[in-house]
């Protein structure tokens, strides 16, 4: 009996291929996170806080020359957030044009503006004027702030919303620009080279921008540590590492514009071209939450982390501010308040813990109230340099 031996027909044995997650998605999704903490802080401080309130500018006088100044930076401020609003948004919707790069580069950066104030995250040692028309601060409201009273800080939200949104941007477009030529001149130049000819140049305008400020009051680093600033111990001293932290933010956001690809699409906007069986609505929100996301966790990462360890080991007031500038003062800390201000004698306040009182003495938080502490704690003088 014969046997037949069939050979047996391989099939194609299907392997999955693993599902590739485009950058633009991922950044998408840290603009999402960016935007919802935005969103709860905010919430928190206009509803629920009761810190939604004007800072007291304290007993001393403003000079009318830093009060005219101030007033006048935060109307150009207004004036060029309303124009970017008109040329950015209202201009191509009008005109039925899609929104480019550009456009959701200035939404992006106007959604930057909320981690202003987390310099002060550990320990308050920044300041605005209390002259500006604000409504203290939302930065007690951002997630795990440590920092005490930091709800009192001045934000001028005509200042900051057009510096984050229209300023910055046109800064960062400078610095892209920069980069261009540089590239035109230095073919043959590699990146990292490209990227320090942008910083260089940026940290030239944030020279000039920072120091023009911080002489017409309206904002200070009263904490800086003097050895590392210019100016150390005026009520306008620089500290380098603010100047140079900063220079890499707006170098980075410059980068995002500068480096694109051949389809004109930035770093947070690779992958793109494979959604695009998507419905361009969906795809103009995830481009502006993609973009959203870079910018915010750049900034986070060049700028706010790194001044954390500064920021810990801040310096001693400068008598000018304590007691001669109360309206710099924020009621964060020194005279009105019950805490004193940094110094390398005065430990680092939290919720239950220890701070150094007005008067020098040790003293104990407690379910937000501070209690003096029992007799033979010991007195330490914040002041002491």
């Amino acid at each position: 009996m014969a046997v037949l031996n069939a050979p047996v027909s391989a099939r194609p044995i299907s392997v999955a291929e693993p599902r590739k997650v485009s950058p633009i998605k991922w950044w998408a999704a840290a603009g999402v996170v960016a935007i919802a903490i935005q969103g709860y802080a905010f919430f928190h401080w206009i509803f629920l806080s009761g810190n939604f309130n004007a800072t007291d500018p304290g007993p001393d006088t403003i000079p009318g020359q830093i009060s005219a100044g101030i007033w006048a930076f935060q109307a150009i401020g207004a004036t060029c957030g309303v124009l970017g609003l008109y040329f950015f948004f209202v201009r191509p919707w009008r005109r039925g044009q899609p929104l480019g790069l550009d456009s959701y580069m200035v939404a992006g950066l106007y959604l930057v503006f909320w981690q202003d104030p987390m310099l002060n995250y550990f320990q308050n040692w920044a300041t605005y004027n209390a002259g500006v028309y604000d409504f203290g601060s939302w930065a007690s409201s951002i997630p795990g702030w440590l920092a005490p009273n930091s709800h009192n800080m001045a934000a001028p939200l005509f200042f900051l919303l057009p510096v984050y949104g229209i300023i910055a941007f046109t800064f960062s477009s400078i610095v892209a620009r920069v980069m261009k030529r540089a590239r035109a001149r230095y073919p043959e130049m590699g990146t990292v080279g490209i990227v320090a000819i942008g910083f260089a140049a940026c940290s030239v305008i944030v020279f000039i921008v920072e120091t023009i400020f911080l002489r017409f009051g309206l904002y200070a680093y009263p904490g800086a540590i003097r050895s590392l600033s210019l100016w150390g111990g005026e009520y306008y001293q620089y500290p380098l590492y603010e100047w140079l932290t900063f220079t890499a933010a707006w170098t980075a956001w410059g980068s995002m514009i500068y480096f694109r690809n051949d389809k004109g699409e930035s770093l947070a906007e690779r992958g793109l071209e494979e959604l695009r069986s998507k419905t361009d609505k969906k795809l103009n929100w995830l481009r502006f939450l993609a973009v959203t996301g870079m910018i915010n966790v750049a900034f986070f990462t060049v700028y706010n982390l790194p001044l954390q360890p500064f920021a810990m080991h801040a310096d001693p007031w400068p008598e000018s501010i304590l007691n001669e500038r109360s309206y710099m003062l924020n009621e964060m800390c020194g005279p009105g308040t019950d805490f004193s201000c940094s110094g390398p004698n005065v430990p680092i306040p939290r919720e239950g813990g220890w701070y150094v009182n007005i008067d020098g003495e040790l003293a104990r938080i407690s379910e937000g109230t501070s209690t003096i502490s029992e007799d033979g704690a010991p007195t330490l003088n914040p002041t002491d340099e």
